[in-house]
């Protein structure tokens, strides 16, 4: 797992990563934790897979499982990871957590 020490909008994300045959994500970008439900202290799980493209970028993100009222950030966020380029429709599986209405992280 990849740790982050940064503020962003009151959220400290705490790590993120994915699992994907060996590869990993060369640029990640960590999910918005949305204000209202980290106001309410809601916490929850999304859990994605994703299709990599031969030139890296994810061409598709399709829900797997959990929390469904984070799917949009969670999705928004994934769609911009970029891997290495590489064999096309390759699958990585990315769970994104939201914790405590103040950490993001994800992990395999």
């Amino acid at each position: 797992m990849l740790a982050y020490c940064v503020f962003l909008c009151g959220v400290l994300p705490v790590g993120v990563s994915s699992q994907e045959h060996e590869a990993k994500p060369l640029k990640k970008v960590l999910p918005v934790y949305p204000d209202v439900l980290k106001k309410m202290g809601i916490s929850g799980t999304v859990h994605l897979k994703v299709v990599v493209g031969a030139d890296g970028s994810v061409k598709d993100v399709a829900v797997h499982g959990g929390s469904a009222i984070f799917v949009e950030s969670a999705s928004r966020a994934v769609k911009q990871w970029r891997y290495p380029a590489g064999g096309k429709g390759r699958v990585a599986e990315v769970s994104v957590e939201f914790e405590c209405c103040n950490t993001v992280r994800t992990s395999p």
